[in-house]
């Protein structure tokens, strides 16, 4: 009934002659009331361009990054006096006796904090980070995240596309001979961040690593959550899930996390080489079937799986990982923090709606396109509102009602279909009356991390097909012809921080009204049922809507930004 009632509502929303006639159930506004709101815009007829808007989502985007640069996370956790290093409250004897081990996208910029802390108490180390890593943070002027070259730890590459190979496993398995030869006055500081699932692959035995591999593209294929991967992930690897902390013991472990996942679960970030792990074997098979995946899953899995679970094969005894310390030392909410400062000093009026954005990515395209036009019919009905009582200004306010059910209209598509909370649409309200009150521009921000499920052979990443999911939902309505045609400018933009979206050069992409046309709109859609999103933005306006930044040296997730500008 829920599902029914929600395709009935979106139908409507899309009606252009419902849109066009003003039907009262269904009106955005009579002409009268537009041409109040125009009014308040004619003293200065001109438009913002698109291109610039674009800029200003380019530039917030770019502060979200960079506060979560890894050097300045780490050294915004750690102190170190004399002999002592101290972190979360808690001490430790440093001399020349520490080691130090990372994976992920963001770790050569921790390491080269870490040198910069400890110097050479720093006595040896392997990192293994994603491959041309190194010479992409050299041309885009980020050398300062390169540890020196008489470092003591060793930078190895790997992983090419996000998946684990030979040159990964070759850094695991040195990064797991540091981690067995420690002793009691050892100290072995672990860097992860996102990414370090695929960069520290050691698969049990007997499973190779091209079947753990298999494993890997068999669920990313199905959409799998970033959860549901790192669950199977661990129960397939001897590091993953506490494991490389077991074999540190009796060493204290010092590991320092920059979190990719919703809500920083410890025992889900690159796998959780350093948290005891909580899951079982009868989760991962569990998965398995519900994504209906079993055949594409190579026997011995399923074997060492099943054997597993009845408890067939011997594990070796556990520590209870008291010597373990793991801290977070940043996330998403760091990144949209700075993001939003950044709106505001480019002018903005900013808020955000969600930290823990998630779900299928075509899904969360058409939610943004429904947010949208949320934001801008509240944007009207705002600037309708303070103009009651102004010299010349008369209302009517029949009119001003019919528009208010059409807003009405889209809190509820936005509440029932897409579970956007009644607090996030409050805080979209406030934000959106204040800038209307004050003829300025919007901002709405959200993070979080989206799936795709891959159903057709095209190129393209999460944030590429969720941008082009919510053009298409821009062209499918007829209110962004009319917030075109009265001058008013939005931008979408959805880019992952660590400027890598799916097997591409690109982070991700730009989507906004004019973007997807009548004319090729068709094409359209077959890009997205094709899950080709990248085709479809290298094809479209010289490409100029894809975004493209390098490998940053950082990974938190994925940003949303949603900028909506009036006439100037």
């Amino acid at each position: 009934m829920r599902r029914q009632c929600c395709a009935m509502l979106y139908g409507v929303l899309r009606n252009q002659t419902l849109y066009q006639q003003k039907i009262p159930l269904f009106v955005a506004a009579s002409s009268c009331t537009r041409g109040v709101i125009m009014a308040r815009f004619q003293s200065t007829s001109s438009s913002p361009d698109v291109a610039e808007v674009k800029g200003h989502a380019r530039k917030i985007f770019d502060a979200g990054v960079e506060a979560v640069m890894p050097d300045r996370m780490v050294k915004n956790c750690l102190k170190f006096n004399g002999n002592e290093l101290t972190v979360k409250d808690k001490s430790y004897a440093v001399d020349h006796n520490v080691h130090v081990v990372g994976f992920g996208k963001a770790v050569i910029g921790m390491v080269k904090a870490i040198d910069d802390i400890l110097g050479d108490h720093v006595i040896g180390g392997v990192a293994s980070v994603p491959c041309g890593l190194q010479e992409i943070l050299r041309v885009t002027g980020r050398e300062n995240l390169l540890p020196e070259q008489n470092s003591k730890v060793k930078i190895m590459e790997g992983a090419k596309n996000n998946l684990p190979d030979a040159h990964a496993l070759r850094a695991a398995n040195q990064i797991a001979e540091i981690a067995g030869n420690l002793t009691e006055k050892d100290i072995l500081i672990v860097l992860v961040s996102g990414g370090g699932s695929a960069l520290l692959p050691c698969p049990v035995p007997p499973i190779s690593l091209e079947e753990k591999e298999q494993v890997t593209k068999a669920l990313a294929m199905k959409g799998a959550t970033i959860s549901e991967l790192n669950t199977v992930r661990k129960n397939l690897s001897t590091l993953k899930g506490g494991g490389l902390a077991q074999l540190a013991y009796p060493a204290q472990v010092v590991s320092l996390i920059l979190s990719d996942i919703i809500g920083d679960p410890l025992d889900l970030i690159a796998s959780a080489p350093t948290v005891a792990d909580q899951s079982t074997p009868n989760d991962c098979l569990d998965i398995i079937q519900r994504l209906e995946i079993k055949d594409e899953i190579p026997k011995s899995v399923i074997k060492y799986l099943t054997e597993k679970s009845e408890g067939k094969l011997h594990e070796g005894q556990k520590s209870d990982l008291d010597h373990v310390t793991n801290i977070i030392v940043g996330s998403n909410t760091i990144a949209v923090e700075h993001a939003l400062k950044e709106a505001e000093r480019c002018g903005y009026v900013a808020t955000s709606h969600s930290m823990s954005v998630s779900g299928e990515a075509k899904v969360i395209g058409k939610m943004y396109s429904s947010l949208a036009a949320y934001v801008y019919e509240l944007y009207c009905v705002n600037v309708s509102s303070s103009n009651q009582g102004e010299s010349g200004s008369k209302i009517d306010m029949g009119s001003k009602s019919a528009q208010m059910q059409y807003q009405q209209l889209l809190n509820l598509l936005l509440r029932t279909q897409y579970s956007v909370t009644d607090i996030a649409l409050k805080m979209i309200e406030v934000c959106v009356q204040k800038a209307a009150d004050k003829r300025q521009p919007v901002c709405i921000i959200g993070a979080g991390e989206t799936t795709v499920t891959v159903t057709g052979d095209g190129k393209g990443g999460r944030n590429q097909e969720l941008a082009l999911s919510a053009a298409l939902g821009m062209n499918e309505s007829p209110i962004f012809q009319h917030l075109k045609q009265q001058g008013f400018e939005l931008v979408l933009l959805s880019a992952g921080t660590d400027g890598q979206d799916g097997p591409t050069d690109a982070t991700g992409s730009f989507a906004y009204p004019g973007q997807v046309t009548d004319v090729n709109q068709s094409d359209t859609k077959n890009c997205l049922d094709r899950n080709d999103s990248y085709s479809f933005y290298k094809g479209v306006n010289r490409g100029e809507d894809l975004i493209v930044t390098g490998l940053t040296g950082t990974n938190v997730m994925d940003m949303q930004i949603l900028l909506l500008n009036p006439p100037k």
